[in-house]
């Protein structure tokens, strides 16, 4: 009968353990391709960062809470995305929201979308007959592939839900701030004038059959100029009229529908203007929007939600004009907070723009390819997903001096040639471009909707 040896097959198996354990490689050191100095940046922001689970707009919120103090401040928080079609990016706004409603008092949404089609969504948030059977709908109703996304289907439903059973003064609305489209305007002044003057509801049918002779190729320039002078007198009646027309149709019915009839011309003036003109307008009249949002719309704390390009302070953008964040930063000064979000990795949904086509796909990029971007450097932090108050005192002079710096920043707007991803950096720092950072390592396309 053979012995057993207990004490004898415990080191026998500790000893083959190690064994295997030795055989085992091991995991590669990230910052082994840095230079000494980048390796100091990673340290000394690996400090200061706020760690992120991840973007998802159910997850608790108590991780969110160290940015309360720069939230506070704020009175209109921009809130950008590196790319139109990155789903991280789309749930972190949501979360972020609904944050800022919970414990900042914000009520009020702003999209990078046409002013008079988000009336409409916000009649829907409010429970009001639209046409629109489901927030799928309100999304897909938006024009843009962009807002056609599951992940704003879920924050429209979250904000229409939180209304239900509160009083007018503590539901969520829902505004847009963009001037491309002119097809809702029309349909918003006939309804008011119908209330305070139907004998110019002509007028505005006049307006609608212009603008379509507008989209021809044979339109001259007395068409246009006669367009936006009926624009004008439009526009001028109302303020001609206005404590008439507010007491037969009520404040807030008034400053919608005055504010349509400004749309329309914010809308005209982008069509009569070049590609570079038509990027410098734009920008402009989105601010005079937001400012229309907090003076005459009266709305106390924003939400906005548009491209980092937009909500960025970029004195020198398009034609060397200032981005709509800039123009909002000089008028706001710190009332003003930029969250700019930014990717290492990742596919996301996007115009090909290698295809004379311009399908809509699924493109992806990574950034190791231009390792002195902001987007490398910050992928090498220890936590994949962070964000970063540019602002914050415990911010080293090594970090702040990468911050203030010029380096490669990648970020996508509508177009992308994967086969060409240097196109789509530019130079620049981020301290004054940026408040808050929100960087994501991997991330993932938006789900369209069907």
């Amino acid at each position: 009968m053979l012995r057993s040896y207990p004490a004898f097959r415990l080191l026998f198996y500790l000893g083959f353990s190690l064994f295997v354990a030795s055989c085992k490689k091991a995991d590669p050191d990230p910052l082994a391709d840095l230079s000494s100095d980048k390796i100091a940046v990673v340290q000394d922001f690996n400090k200061v960062i706020l760690p992120l689970q991840d973007a998802a707009p159910t997850r608790d919120f108590a991780e969110l809470a160290p940015l309360d103090t720069v939230l506070a401040k704020a009175q209109v928080v921009g809130m950008g995305e590196g790319t139109h079609g990155t789903r991280e990016f789309f749930q972190m706004k949501d979360r972020l929201f609904r944050y800022l409603v919970q414990k900042h008092g914000h009520q009020t949404i702003a999209f990078e979308a046409n002013f008079g089609r988000a009336v409409i969504v916000n009649r829907f948030i409010h429970g009001q007959s639209t046409g629109l059977a489901s927030a799928a709908m309100a999304a897909k109703s938006m024009y843009f592939w962009t807002w056609s996304t599951d992940e704003v289907r879920e924050l429209l439903q979250w904000m229409k839900d939180y209304n239900i059973g509160k009083s007018a003064d503590k539901q969520l609305s829902f505004y847009g701030f963009d001037c491309q489209y002119a097809d809702d305007e029309f349909p918003l002044l006939t309804e008011f004038l119908a209330k305070v003057d139907p004998a110019s509801i002509p007028r505005v049918d006049s307006l609608a059959s212009q603008l379509a002779l507008l989209g021809q190729a044979s339109v001259t320039d007395q068409l246009r100029q006669q367009y936006a002078k009926q624009l004008t007198t439009l526009s001028n009646l109302f303020i001609s009229n206005e404590s008439q027309w507010v007491a037969l149709g009520g404040r807030q019915e008034y400053e919608i529908a005055r504010q349509a009839a400004r749309v329309l011309f914010q809308q005209q003036d982008l069509g009569d203007a070049s590609s570079c003109n038509y990027s410098v307008k734009r920008d402009r009249y989105m601010a005079e929007n937001v400012q229309w949002m907090l003076t005459r719309a009266n709305i106390g704390k924003l939400s906005l939600w548009a491209h980092n390009y937009h909500i960025a302070n970029i004195p020198y953008a398009s034609c060397n004009f200032p981005s709509m964040g800039a123009i909002l930063k000089e008028q706001l000064t710190n009332k003003y907070l930029m969250v700019g979000q930014l990717l290492t990795n990742g596919s996301f949904t996007v115009v090909d723009a290698s295809q004379s086509s311009r399908n809509l796909k699924t493109l992806s990029v990574r950034t190791e390819g231009v390792n002195n971007s902001f987007n490398y450097l910050l992928g090498k932090g220890q936590y994949a997903n962070f964000a970063l108050n540019l602002h914050d005192a415990r911010l080293s002079s090594t970090l702040t001096a990468w911050l203030s710096a010029k380096h490669p920043l990648f970020e996508v707007g509508a177009l992308f040639d994967e086969s060409k991803p240097e196109q789509y950096y530019s130079i620049t720092a981020l301290t004054g471009r940026y408040d808050l950072l929100i960087h994501f390592r991997d991330t993932t396309p938006t789900q369209l909707l069907p």
